[in-house]
């Protein structure tokens, strides 16, 4: 897989301008893909209304994304796709999910959510065989998700989101009086 062009576009989903397209060459051929760091919405091209790649997506998927689903046009045009609340996990780091708020509901009877960060917290060293990797048979976790102390961001919070849990470098400016 190749990634061609990444740039921003403006969210099918709330309107705004901080949604990044992708553009990767696969196998298959071109995909685009959309994250909303406004709303935390994300599709690809794969995920026309009637597609292989949605079947599959709604089998796996928790009920409350599916719930949460939209249709929307994709940036630029073309074919409906199915948009979705997105997970983010960065064992190192943590983990961002949609969460409904409890007791809570929209008008139009869909749970109404919030956007939750999780840091990642190290296990000590004494206690990592209780928590085995099961991809990597013989090793252990060195990290775990820090579920007692979650933080909270409203629905179109999610770049603040983001930003808690480190996904963005920070720019450091430096005052070069050189000249």
């Amino acid at each position: 897989m190749e990634q061609l062009n990444d740039k921003l576009v403006i969210s099918p989903v709330c309107d705004s301008n901080a949604c990044y397209e992708s553009e990767f060459m696969t196998a298959d051929g071109l995909i685009k893909t959309w994250l909303c760091m406004t709303s935390g919405y994300t599709s690809n091209t794969t995920m026309t209304i009637d597609s292989e790649a949605l079947k599959q997506t709604l089998e796996l998927t928790a009920d409350l994304i599916k719930d949460l689903r939209q249709d929307h046009i994709p940036p630029g045009g073309g074919e409906k796709l199915a948009w979705f609340p997105t997970v983010i996990s960065m064992p190192e780091k943590g983990m961002i999910f949609p969460e409904p708020i409890k007791n809570a509901s929209t008008l139009d009877g869909k749970p109404d959510w919030q956007w939750t960060v999780v840091k990642s917290i190290p296990i000590p060293e004494e206690n990592q065989e209780k928590y085995p990797d099961p991809n990597n048979p013989g090793t252990f976790y060195k990290n775990k998700m820090d579920m007692k102390n979650p933080i909270r961001y409203k629905k179109l919070e999610f770049m603040d989101a983001a930003e808690e849990l480190g996904m963005f470098s920070k720019n450091h400016i430096t005052n070069d009086n050189t000249n």
